[in-house]
C-alpha cells in the first residue's frame, strides 16, 4: 500500500506541476516549494513541535546541482539528514546528500500539512505520515 501511494504521489508531483517543474533549476517553482515545505513540522497523530519529525534548514544544491533545502527527518528517536528536491524531474524527493540516492517523498498539502512517504536506506520501514506545520517556525 505504502509503494503504491508513494508511486501515485510521485506521478502527482510531475503530473500537476506542469511543464515548467520539469526543467532543472526553475527558480520560481524552486522558490514555491520552499515557501510550502520550510519550517518545522510535528505528527498530525499527537506529536509534538519540541520533538518535530522533519525540520528545514538552509537552502543549497544537491549533488547534481539541484536547488535543494536541507531537512532533517527524525521518528522512534532516529534522524535522518538529507536534501528536499525543490523543482526538476525529481521535485518533492528527499535524497542522501552524500550518494543522492531518494529516501522519502514530501507532498506539501493544503492547510501548512505535509505528507511525508519513507521509501529506502535509513527510512525504510518508517510510518507515511502527515506532518503539522509547528506554530512560527517559518
Amino acid at each position: 500500500m505504502a509503494l503504491r501511494s508513494a508511486i501515485v504521489v510521485a506521478a502527482m508531483l510531475v503530473g500537476l506541476a506542469g511543464p515548467a517543474a520539469l526543467a532543472q533549476n526553475n527558480p520560481a517553482e524552486a522558490a514555491k516549494v520552499e515557501a510550502a515545505v520550510k519550517g518545522s513540522w510535528k505528527n498530525s497523530a499527537g506529536g509534538s513541535c519540541d520533538s518535530a519529525f522533519a525540520k528545514t534548514a538552509t537552502r543549497g544544491q544537491s549533488v547534481r546541482g539541484e536547488p535543494a533545502l536541507d531537512i532533517a527527518l527524525t521518528n522512534a528517536g532516529t534522524t535522518v539528514n538529507g536534501k528536499v528536491i525543490l523543482s526538476g524531474a525529481r521535485e518533492g524527493q528527499v535524497v542522501n546528500p552524500t550518494d543522492d540516492k531518494a529516501m522519502a517523498l514530501v507532498e506539501p498539502l493544503e492547510g501548512d500539512k505535509l505528507h511525508v512517504i519513507p521509501l529506502t536506506g535509513p527510512a525504510a520501514g518508517w510510518p507515511e505520515v502527515t506532518l503539522d506545520l509547528c506554530p512560527g517556525s517559518r
